[in-house]
């Protein structure tokens, strides 16, 4: 019996959320991705960490992106995102580690939220993919910028950061073909390109500080053709 398809709990442009999604993409694995509601997250009552992205795996439960992308690599091994060898294994990782921790708030944060047009899409996105009452329809646009005041002036504040974010990914490129000079794509590669191909490829304000960079780009056409587009979760 062949099993259900893996339920992936996400915001649609979350990027954890879209790193799992590349990552099940990448391994042929099928999904449906559950959107969850912004404030009331009754989809992940059985969370108490209550944050996504999250997964289902016919009743096996993994939170964060990280662990998912562990789980998924022991439970379906092929084609492996982790080298082998425990030195490279181990540099993946580390890079892996940094998309999340630092590239994913010097590029991802000030550009989804610190500039108005792609902030207004972002919201957007949860009125799109969440049921919502009328009240909450009208007034979530409207509260949630005053909300999140605080951390939209701190993107706002962090948009000097995009090109020393990009000229940091650049540098971790060196020589290729793949982050950390592996043959083929790993986990560190989707993460970064689940993130970057979501700007370019619904043509965010920004896409053009990534197109213009001519070995980004061509790092960015040899992971595309083994994942899917930056429309995967919301197009």
């Amino acid at each position: 019996m062949s099993r259900p398809p893996i339920r992936l709990y996400a915001f649609a442009f979350s990027p954890y959320a879209q790193k799992v999604a590349a990552l099940l993409d990448f391994k042929g694995i099928a999904y449906e991705p559950v959107f969850v509601h912004p404030t009331r997250k009754t989809e992940i009552a059985f969370s108490r960490r209550k944050l996504v992205p999250i997964i289902d795996d016919a009743g096996e439960f993994v939170e964060a992106s990280t662990e998912i992308a562990l789980y998924l690599e022991a439970s379906y091994p092929d084609p492996p995102t982790l080298p082998d060898d425990r030195a490279a294994r181990a540099e993946v990782l580390r890079l892996e580690r940094w998309a999340d921790a630092v590239f994913y708030g010097r590029f991802w944060v000030p550009l989804f939220w610190g500039v108005p047009a792609n902030r207004e899409r972002a919201m957007k996105s949860f009125l799109d993919t969440t049921a919502m009452t009328p009240f909450e329809r009208f007034f979530l646009p409207r509260v949630g910028g005053i909300i999140m005041r605080d951390m939209i002036a701190q993107a706002q504040a962090d948009l000097f950061r995009l090109p020393a974010a990009l000229d940091d990914l650049e540098t971790r490129l060196a020589s290729g073909p793949f982050l950390g000079e592996q043959a083929q794509a790993s986990i560190a590669d989707l993460a970064v390109f689940a993130a970057l191909s979501v700007v370019t490829d619904m043509n965010f304000e920004g896409a053009e500080r990534v197109r213009e960079r001519r070995a980004l780009l061509d790092w960015m056409e040899r992971v595309r053709p083994l994942t899917s587009s930056g429309t995967r979760l919301y197009g």
